[in-house]
């Protein structure tokens, strides 16, 4: 899919919406904030969760050795500085109706470069995310493979 530039969007908006139909356009543009922040909030829940995990075992996984104190470290601080991306890049408020602009191109091309932008935090977000979520899976990697003797766990076996 090539990548459209954002006048050719607009004209293609109007095109579709007709330039007498503000209404339409603006609930269209709407969605696509929604779907933005939606997104945004499964990361986060993510976020949630992998904090969750390391406040469980990440005393045990970080036990393991230097290789898995670095790696969830590492992996819990990336996941976070994700999630501090998103909340300030994605989350944070600007109505629609507070963009400037005289006709509804002018205001369209300024709401599209405010959701592209808040599009690239998002995205920027979302390859923390992944990265932290690697080496986090990495440190869990490490403990199993080299797992540590407990008194009374290894005569179990």
């Amino acid at each position: 899919m090539s990548h459209q530039t954002r006048q050719k969007e607009i004209d293609r908006i109007i095109r579709i919406y007709s330039r007498d139909d503000a209404r339409s356009i603006m609930e269209m543009v709407e969605r696509h904030f929604m779907v933005l922040h939606h997104r945004s909030q499964v990361l986060l829940a993510l976020s949630g969760i992998v904090i969750t995990t390391t406040g469980f075992s990440g005393r045990l996984i970080a036990g393991t050795n230097q290789l898995a104190q670095w790696l969830i470290i590492s992996g819990v601080a990336l996941v976070m500085a994700a999630a501090a991306t998103v909340c300030y890049g994605v989350l944070h408020l600007r109505w629609l109706t507070q963009h400037e602009g005289n006709d509804i191109e002018q205001w369209l091309d300024i709401t599209l470069a405010y959701r592209d932008r808040k599009t690239r935090f998002y995205r920027v977000g979302i390859i923390m995310t992944m990265i932290g979520l690697g080496l986090y899976v990495g440190s869990i990697f490490v403990m199993l493979w080299l797992p540590l003797d407990f008194p009374g766990i290894n005569s179990i076996r």
